[in-house]
């Protein structure tokens, strides 16, 4: 028994051994495959740089159809009609389309860059009866015919030269890096030659995309809404010089019918704001179909002025100005028939405002997917924000070395285009995305002069301490941000979430007495980072409820220093902001790494609403986060602000209110002194929507700290920075 027994492991471990000796052999094969096809091919990579941005635009328009779908509606045909224009298009020439993201850099021109998960499958014209097939066709009175490049489901090919290409540059020969992301969306284009004549003024190139009548389903659209640019670039003279069409066909997906409204209402200054009113459909999303006339109720005081419908040019969204003529709380309520809608409550007359915005977004010119000028449009007129920053990772530099000197001149040229003093605010700032030692924050004050990227790649700045030497010769804010994250997610398909990488336990903090480390976030949209025990525990991926549990946790244990409650206890002076993360990606949740959570949202007590006073009050923590709703949180001690130090000799007299936007599910007043965390003051549950407290805490002592939580009965929650008492 003994022997049969050993000879059956003896035999498992030789299959073992010889399986994984075949699959290394292939994998070497494959490598050695992709240096022999570069090594016979350097061309191949010739257009592996990014262009500039350019204004040249060709003859000729283009149009889709149809141009707007519903989010999650499964597999559709897009038709793009191309039609020459004058001159017509040469025997040689062609067209070159292809679903991507063209970023405007005003008067420099645009520039195409590839879109991480818009949702839109991976368009194919091998295989006619799979998903994604496209197929192309020309209308013209001549004999001219087209040709088409062929584009198979995935560029194996392609991937082994660059595998094979990176193993050389690797091993010391010199090789210029290439733009990898641009030169896949070179890749990715639909190539469309004119052969045997040419095509005259009025001449079509038809392209289905999506083609079903192979046996195909058709092309995979986006789960989430997106718009998508469908560029469509010309070379008429056959030259080999291509160049954009002045409109540029954009391809929608939007929400579904609208069975609710969102309502946003921004702080009064000099007794003026603004209301923004969204129709929404069952998952959130923008019903940008939506039409009819909406009912406003106000608190007395308060005057809706402008028109109260939405237009099929609202695209789901509608901006209204108010007046308030009165000191105190106000709302307004919106309805349509059974959709209703109450908005966040203001607070009128008061020498500090609140104001509402998002310090962390990421943009096309990163891993997102918006146009960062259409970003601050939209945060400014559809989102209902105050103010806003869009925070370019470093680490981009990695897979696309040119020109991001030009990115962040853009970056710095929307700041001086959306500064708009009452009316908007932008500040400037970037992500240095170390994930070893942890992703953090650098925002820069309106008026520092010499803004720069420090790079986390770059040998002089790769470590917080070198970066805060850097850092200490600008006037700017480090803000560390899911301090709680310590695994690195390596794969888009959540199915492969166990292919993690482990990171050193504990997040670097500056230390105790650095300055510029003033603010942490405390949540975004991939979780919260207050505690171990938190509500939104920190994850980048969760596919349903199939998914192992253990795979959903990307946080940290306790007892490393990496929550915010274990960094306040340890002596840092952290005031607290949330925001997004949000990337916008439209993608299937079960095949890429999603936002899980709603997007949290920053509100500051500012005495204007310009740049320079939201930093200083961000500077001096005159602030706090939420999960996105707009609950109001006052908070003091002896008369002084959120945010604050000071010395106190006798029991701080702490006073608060709160009001929610839902009824209040628990409030606490969170004290932390030298026997830990304790709860000073508690309220909530009685379906209230405001809680207040007035006390002296007579155990309050040099070295004590303060801090609110907040959770409402719909989930939503806050957290106000601290007052710490000092010793």
């Amino acid at each position: 028994m003994k022997k049969r027994f050993c000879w059956y492991v003896g035999k498992l471990s030789r299959s073992f051994w010889r399986i994984l000796s075949r699959a290394a052999a292939t994998v070497a094969a494959a490598i050695a495959f992709g240096v022999l096809d570069y090594l016979y091919d350097p061309e191949f990579f010739r257009n592996g740089t990014k262009p500039s941005p350019s204004n040249l635009v060709a003859p000729g328009e283009a149009e889709i159809q149809p141009s707007r779908i519903i989010a999650g509606s499964g597999h559709k045909t897009v038709i793009l009609r191309f039609r020459c224009g004058p001159g017509g298009i040469s025997e040689g020439g062609g067209i070159k389309v292809v679903p991507c993201r063209l970023v405007d850099f005003a008067d420099k021109g645009k520039r195409a860059v590839w879109m991480f998960a818009s949702g839109w499958g991976l368009l194919q014209n091998r295989h006619p009866r799979l998903r994604n097939y496209f197929s192309c066709r020309v209308e013209t009175a001549g004999s001219a015919l087209l040709e088409v490049n062929t584009i198979g489901l995935f560029p194996w090919r392609m991937a082994l030269r660059f595998a094979g290409r990176e193993l050389l540059r690797r091993l010391g020969i010199q090789i210029d890096p290439i733009d990898v992301l641009y030169f896949y969306l070179e890749r990715r284009k639909i190539y469309i030659r004119i052969k045997r004549d040419r095509l005259q003024e009025g001449d079509e190139i038809i392209l289905t995309m999506g083609d079903t009548r192979g046996g195909g389903k058709g092309w995979s659209s986006p789960k989430h809404p997106i718009a998508v640019d469908i560029s469509v670039e010309v070379d008429e003279r056959a030259m080999g010089r291509y160049r954009r069409l002045e409109r540029t066909p954009v391809l929608e997906t939007v929400g579904g019918e609208a069975v609710s409204f969102q309502a946003m209402l921004s702080s009064e200054v000099d007794g003026e704001g603004r209301l923004v009113v969204q129709a929404l459909d069952v998952k959130g999303q923008v019903d940008a179909n939506y039409t009819g006339e909406v009912a406003f109720s106000t608190t007395p005081g308060l005057v809706i002025n402008g028109r109260s419908s939405f237009t099929q040019a609202d695209s789901g969204v509608i901006r209204l100005p108010y007046e308030v003529g009165s000191s105190g709380i106000h709302k307004v309520e919106a309805s349509a028939g059974a959709i209703k809608a109450a908005s966040n409550p203001i607070i009128a007359g008061e020498e500090l405002k609140l104001f509402w915005g998002d310090l962390h977004i990421h943009s096309a010119l990163c891993d997102g997917t918006y146009d960062p000028r259409t970003f601050y449009r939209d945060a400014r007129d559809r989102l209902g924000m105050d103010f806003a920053a869009i925070t370019s990772h470093d680490t981009m530099e990695r897979i696309e070395p040119s020109g991001r000197e030009g990115e962040w001149e853009l970056l710095k040229d929307l700041w001086e285009d959306f500064n708009e003093p009452g009316r908007f605010a932008v500040l400037l700032g970037y992500e240095w995305s170390d994930h070893k030692r942890g992703h953090r924050g650098i925002y820069f004050a309106p008026d520092e002069p010499d803004a720069r990227v420090y790079s986390s790649l770059s040998k002089d700045s790769d470590t917080p301490e070198k970066l805060d030497r850097l850092l200490a010769e600008h006037e700017c804010m480090i803000i560390p941000h899911h301090t709680a994250w310590r695994r690195i997610f390596l794969l888009p398909n959540n199915w492969l979430k166990f292919l993690k990488m482990k990171l050193p336990p504990s997040y670097e903090w500056l230390p105790e007495e650095n300055e510029r480390q003033r603010l942490a976030e405390v949540y975004s949209m991939h979780g919260s980072s207050e505690a171990y025990s938190g509500k939104f525990p920190v994850t980048h991926g969760d596919p349903g409820r199939f998914f192992p549990s253990w795979l959903r946790k990307d946080r940290s244990k306790p007892g490393y220093g990496n929550y915010i409650q274990e960094a306040l206890a340890a002596g840092l002076r952290l005031g607290i902001i949330a925001g997004s993360d949000r990337h916008d990606y439209a993608g299937d949740e079960r095949s890429f790494p999603m936002d899980i959570y709603s997007c949290g949202l920053t509100a500051v007590w500012a005495d204007e609403l310009s740049a320079e006073s939201l930093w200083r009050s961000l500077w001096n923590r005159r602030c706090y986060g939420t999960t996105g709703a707009r609950i109001v949180i006052e908070f003091t001690a002896d008369g002084l602000p959120m945010g604050t130090e000071y010395f106190c000799d006798c029991p701080p007299r702490l006073q608060g209110r709160i009001i929610g936007t839902a009824a209040i599910f628990r409030a606490e007043l969170l004290k932390h002194d030298g026997s830990g965390y304790t709860i000073a003051w508690s309220g909530g549950g009685r379906g209230k929507v405001e809680e207040s407290f007035d006390f002296e805490d007579d155990g309050g002592q040099a070295g004590t700290f303060y801090y609110l939580r907040v959770e409402q009965e719909d989930g939503h929650c806050a957290w106000s920075s601290p007052i710490f008492l000092m010793r």
